[in-house]
């Protein structure tokens, strides 16, 4: 099928528009992005080639836009307060759309993600409803956070009754629907598992290793590396796997990127939580990088209403960098502030070692202190053969990139290092 003349609207993807520009440019498909003006030149605008003001939460504003600018499909990308509006819109106006409106919430709603998960006996974290159990009964520590919220908004351990109601109250603007889950909290570092669905059939991406931090005094816990494949990859696919498919098949979840958050206890996954999207730090790179599917151009294709090909769709596969290494996701985090001026991206896009550099923020913008991935100043995509090779990496290019503040003072600071 030709994509040639399509007319795809971009709700969100704003990580991924050098991708996003590139297969449009090579399938001569138009890009359309729309938000009110009062956001400016945003990033999907930026690669655009018409622009509205629809607001990408406003329903009715987008069956609108999509019927006058003779809209073919719709991409959601990854923000979760977009992403259930931008699938309403595609399933009022009969566009394709990979999920429907009620499996996108349950998979975003922590709460109902554990239930899937214990119907299909896959592990989680013992919860407290705190409407049947006295807060003095709880086996602390605690994780209290919103059910219904992502990038660690609302996040708390409590460690005795007293720490209880504050957590309770930090958690509770950051769920849409009022919901706050209280939970054993587990004290092992996270695995990410990647799958990509098409057409029914799920195709294994791989097990990462996360290792997550504080970012800031009262700061959320945040992604500080990612690393992969994880040395439990084994032990996953012999305990997990299968029941995973067969939860997939239950829920009749079909085509899309899914990761999952799980944590590791010595080869033992607990399940914590799912994203039935893209992730913020770009890992279709890495499951591309080591599988050779491309979950994006599969998502894109997907989106125009083409049947995706995952064997076929490797278009934008970088093949200027050998395969077989390790490979790491790291982030770099900006302090506070005005951004005035960057430099060095361009040299540190050219190291040999990087696979992909991803920008979060740019000259102009200006980031506060929330303590979450929102400080996040770009992902760094990094191959690697061991740990001295990427922390030497990782030192280069922090001498080579540079963010300065109002005043000329340096933003970027590193959250992870090496021992």
């Amino acid at each position: 099928m030709s994509l040639n003349g399509k007319r795809l609207l971009l709700l969100g993807g704003s990580n991924s528009t050098e991708d996003i520009l590139r297969f449009a440019g090579e399938n001569g498909v138009t890009l359309i992005a729309t938000a009110p003006a009062r956001f400016g030149l945003t990033a999907l605008k930026r690669i655009a080639d018409e622009r509205y003001e629809a607001d990408a939460v406003d329903e009715t504003a987008l069956v609108r836009l999509i019927r006058d600018a003779r809209i073919d499909g719709i991409f959601p990308g990854n923000n979760e307060d977009v992403m259930p509006h931008a699938i309403a819109a595609a399933e009022a106006a009969g566009l394709p759309v990979y999920c429907d409106g009620p499996m996108w919430d349950a998979c975003a709603n922590k709460a109902k993600f554990k239930k899937m998960c214990r119907d299909a006996g896959i592990p989680v974290a013992g919860t407290y409803d705190l409407a049947v159990t006295d807060i003095a009964d709880i086996p602390y520590p605690v994780a209290v956070k919103p059910a219904d919220s992502c990038g660690s908004q609302g996040f708390s351990i409590c460690r005795k009754a007293e720490e209880l109601s504050a957590a309770l109250e930090k958690a509770l603007p950051f769920s849409r629907t009022g919901t706050v889950l209280v939970e054993d909290f587990i004290p092992y570092d996270a695995a990410i598992i990647h799958y990509t669905l098409v057409g029914g059939e799920a195709y294994f991406g791989g097990v990462s290793d996360k290792r997550s931090m504080l970012l800031g005094e009262g700061g959320g816990s945040v992604m500080a590396l990612q690393e992969f494949p994880s040395a439990d990859t084994g032990a996953y696919l012999a305990a997990l796997d299968e029941k995973v498919r067969a939860m997939f098949r239950r829920n009749g979840m079909h085509d899309g990127p899914v990761w999952i958050e799980a944590f590791n206890d010595h080869g033992r996954f607990i399940f914590n939580e799912m994203g039935y999207r893209f992730g913020g730090s770009m890992t279709y790179y890495p499951v591309r990088y080591f599988t050779g599917l491309d979950q994006l151009e599969c998502m894109l294709r997907y989106c125009l209403g083409e049947k995706p090909d995952p064997a076929a769709h490797t278009s934008l596969i970088r093949r200027d960098r050998p395969a077989g290494r390790r490979y790491a996701i790291l982030p770099l985090h900006v302090r506070p502030g005005r951004l005035r001026a960057v430099y060095g991206e361009d040299q540190v896009r050219a190291m040999e070692d990087v696979y992909a550099y991803v920008p979060i923020h740019w000259a102009g913008d200006v980031v506060r202190a929330t303590g979450t991935v929102s400080q996040v100043f770009c992902y760094l995509h990094l191959l690697y053969d061991d740990e001295a090779a990427l922390a030497d990496t990782v030192g280069r290019i922090v001498r080579t990139l540079r963010v300065q503040g109002e005043d000329g003072e340096e933003l970027l600071f590193q959250l992870y290092h090496f021992s």
